[in-house]
């Protein structure tokens, strides 16, 4: 099997799930129709760096919700595909929209709704917490659980693997 580092090395897009890897998975209901979600701080510092660094960043997630719709916007996600249980479709369409292959492509998911995606991608990464299914056939399990920071160590893996880390670094 290829070197984790030599796999992180080749990433052009990162795709992510949102519950339950940028999130904990908890939904928060209220009163009002909807519910909230706490994203971590260091995730999107981490999207940005990669934004800055070139490297495109995607939401897909099953649940159509307007907590990941606004994050992605806040943070200029441009691909965010909320309410879609079927993924692999939309990896092929940004694959096809950015003319990268498979091996181009990391994501992260920590359900059975992800594995078709993390079957193909070069980069195939998960939480500490995800299902047992999808830990067996990612590349690296994160060792923290979802909700907690797993993009932010995934994106130090592949900035670190491109050499592009220390020119963040160098920016504070």
């Amino acid at each position: 099997m290829e070197d984790l580092d030599a796999r992180a090395a080749k990433i052009r897009l990162l795709c992510t799930d949102i519950d339950g890897v940028l999130t904990d998975g908890a939904l928060h209901y209220g009163p009002e129709p909807g519910h909230t979600k706490a994203f971590h701080v260091r995730d999107g510092a981490a999207i940005k760096h990669l934004q800055q660094a070139g490297i495109r960043v995607a939401f897909i997630s099953g649940l159509d919700a307007g907590a990941t719709v606004n994050r992605a916007r806040d943070l200029g996600v441009e691909d965010c595909f909320a309410g879609h249980l079927e993924k692999l479709p939309i990896l092929d369409q940004l694959c096809a929209r950015y003319g990268l292959a498979y091996d181009q492509v990391g994501h992260l998911g920590d359900d059975l709704p992800d594995l078709p995606l993390l079957r193909r991608v070069g980069l195939a990464c998960c939480p500490s917490d995800a299902a047992d299914e999808v830990k067996a056939v990612c590349h690296w399990t994160v060792p923290v659980p979802g909700g907690r920071g797993v993009l932010r160590q995934a994106a130090e893996r592949i900035l670190k693997a491109q050499g592009r880390w220390d020119e963040i670094v160098g920016r504070y």
